[in-house]
This record gives structure tokens, C-alpha cells and sequence, in this order.
């Protein structure tokens, strides 16, 4: 089941977009240009659906936050304003499609299911990071053009670090997706970190008290 974030101010919109999209996908809703951001550091989407006229700043500010950050998610913008500017303006910024409200319900979701088939099919197993090459299907890392030996948790716990590059994962929710009863694994991501900063260096991945581990994007740039 795909993840997404639905940013919608609206009460009655956005209550009603929520219940429907549940049907097929699981949603995040939230109504704040603030709260998307947090929403994007802390969790793994497949799909934005971005309103523009958000109570503390324009969507189209979300756009470029995204960039920056190189979250692989699609976006779809959706707003009252039909007018092309707006609609030339979220495209060129990195949005992937565009809706007009009043929204309908069957369009909406034939839009996400294209965008979604886009994103996955062009999806590429290679994921570069400076000098770091991992591929996703063969379970390789090479550094600096040499292949690491690196266990099959460790690339599995390197592969969603760098996929969700920019984005915190505490250590719990590390556990959840990588174990299938995380209560019994003690601290066992703790050293498989520790192992991997070993291989690979000690500043790829970085810590935060409260936050959990992150791989930060090669720009330096960072939100919080």
C-alpha cells in the first residue's frame, strides 16, 4: 500500500479526500505548510497532494523544500486557482500534475495511479551518494570504485538511509521495517550502524538525540 501526504487547510476537503483516498492508500493529513515539512523529515512518502492557499504560506513553497531535500515522491498539486500561470507555475517547479478544485473523486485517483506508475517505472536501482554507489537489487556497495563488504542487514539498513535521504528514522522505525518482531532484536541497529560508519565513515551517517540517524543530502542543506 503506497504512503501519502495529503496537505489540505480545508476541514471539509480535506476530511472527505481522507476518507476517500483510505480506501486504496494510507494518508497523512495535515493542513500546514509547517506541518508538511515536519511530516516529510520524519516519514517516507510515495505521493504528495499539495493545496496551494495554506494558512502559513503557499504550497508552491513546498515544492523547492522537496527538491533540496531529493525526496523521491510524486506530487500533485491541487487548488482553486484554474488559471494556467498557476498551473505552469507548480509544473515547472517540480509538481508532476495538477488538479483543479472542486476536486472529483474517480479523477483524483486515476491521477495518483499515473503519477505512482511513472515514479516506479523510471526508478532506477542505482542509488549515488558522492563516491557511494549502492545497488538496490544486486546488494552491492562500491566506495570510491572499490566494492565493501557490507552484511545483507547492513545494505538493507544503508539502502533506507540513503532512499530517504534528508529524512531523520529513529531507531524504532528502523527495527520495523527491518525485522519481523522488533521487541527481540535489542539493540542490534545500534551496532550494525556502528558497523557500517566503520566500513564507510564515520560522517555519512549522523545522530540526533530524539530523532534517530540520517543521511544528509551531499548539498549540506538542511531544514530544521
Amino acid at each position: 500500500m503506497n504512503r501519502l501526504l495529503l496537505v489540505e487547510d480545508d476541514a471539509i476537503i480535506g476530511q472527505a479526500a481522507s476518507l476517500w483516498l483510505k480506501e486504496s492508500q494510507q494518508v497523512d493529513w495535515v493542513r500546514t505548510l509547517s506541518e508538511a515539512q515536519s511530516a516529510l523529515k520524519r516519514n517516507t512518502y510515495d505521493l504528495v497532494l499539495l493545496d496551494i492557499g495554506l494558512p502559513d504560506g503557499s504550497g508552491f513553497d513546498l515544492l523547492p523544500f522537496i527538491s533540496r531535500r531529493k525526496l523521491d515522491c510524486g506530487v500533485i498539486v491541487m487548488t482553486a486557482y484554474g488559471e494556467s500561470d498557476h498551473r505552469v507555475r507548480g509544473l515547472d517547479g517540480g509538481a508532476d500534475d495538477y488538479i483543479v478544485k472542486p476536486l472529483d473523486f474517480k479523477e483524483l485517483d486515476a491521477r495518483i495511479r499515473a503519477v505512482l506508475r511513472r515514479k516506479q517505472g523510471v526508478s532506477s536501482p542505482i542509488i549515488d551518494h558522492g563516491t557511494l554507489s549502492l545497488d538496490t537489487v544486486g546488494r552491492v556497495v562500491n566506495n570510491n570504485g572499490k566494492r565493501v563488504a557490507l552484511s545483507q542487514m547492513e545494505v538493507s539498513i544503508l539502502s533506507i538511509l540513503l532512499t530517504g535521504r534528508g529524512r531523520y528514522y529513529s531507531r524504532r522505525m528502523l527495527e520495523e521495517k527491518l525485522y519481523d518482531d522488533p521487541e527481540q532484536e535489542g539493540n542490534a541497529v545500534e551496532v550494525h550502524i556502528s558497523a557500517l560508519r566503520k566500513k564507510l565513515g564515520k560522517d555519512l551517517i549522523k545522530t540526533t538525540r530524539g530523532l534517530g540517524y540520517i543521511i544528509e543530502p551531499l548539498s549540506g542543506k538542511t531544514d530544521f
